[in-house]
């Protein structure tokens, strides 16, 4: 099996996610770009069509080129992962990992108008000027034009918000672009669940969330630790999906 951590990392993602509700029937799609190196070729990894995210084990993966030809492992790609993926690792270099998927609460903001994630709660603040909007819904991600304007909404941010969609969020691994997940959807729930009370959202003014969101960025301890876990209580509880 090629590119081992990467594959037992990225199965981890799909299994995690599945156990928070992230996806929609036998659809939706992770991947991650590869370099090549003694533990196999460059290209980029991703799931199957046709299964559930908790049946996929490490080697279940596939390992398409970046023309999304097959160079290993068994199965077909579904044709809006082709398009949405490749689109975004083509474009965007940095985007070593790509998490697509409609989770309930991010993708309900982008279910209304003007479907925006605003700062009423600490979470949120992670998020600050690092979101993209793609207001313009273009039908069912199933060409090159519709992946490429997709790619081309994320502008060097690492997450976009696609209106009457769901969500792609990336990042330089897959513990960074888990992370930012976990907690993009976590904000997205308490501003949902804020807003079910019928009590106008108490929004933090723009110069305090430009003051204060560089204290809720990234640190690295803490994204280790999350995904080392989820690795752990995998492990633990399914510990085929490193098979």
């Amino acid at each position: 099996m090629n590119h081992t951590q990467q594959r037992i990392e990225l199965t981890a993602a799909l299994r995690w996610a599945s156990r928070l509700g992230w996806q929609s029937g036998i659809c939706n799609h992770f991947s991650l770009a590869v370099d090549e190196s003694e533990d196999g070729p460059a290209g980029i990894l991703i799931n199957p069509q046709g299964y559930q995210w908790s049946e996929l084990t490490a080697s279940s993966l596939l390992l398409m080129d970046q023309a999304g030809k097959i160079i290993d492992g068994e199965g077909s790609v579904e044709r809006t992962a082709f398009f949405i993926h490749l689109g975004i690792h083509n474009a965007e270099p940095l985007a070593k990992c790509v998490l697509h998927s409609h989770p309930p609460y991010t993708t309900a903001i982008m279910c209304t108008k003007p479907g925006r994630l605003v700062n009423c709660h600490q979470d949120s603040l992670i998020f600050h000027k690092r979101i993209a909007y793609d207001d313009n819904f273009g039908g069912i991600a199933n060409s090159e034009n519709e992946g490429g304007r997709i790619a081309s909404t994320l502008a060097s941010k690492p997450i976009v918000l696609m209106a009457n969609h769901g969500v792609s969020v990336t990042g330089k691994s897959v513990a960074h672009a888990l992370d930012d997940f976990y907690y993009l959807e976590s904000a997205a729930k308490f501003q949902v669940l804020a807003q079910s009370t019928g009590n106008p959202l108490n929004i933090i003014a723009d110069e305090d969330a430009d003051r204060m969101a560089s204290g809720f960025g990234t640190d690295e301890n803490q994204i280790k630790g999350h995904m080392d876990s989820i690795l752990r209580i995998l492990t633990r509880e399914e510990p085929d999906f490193t098979n």
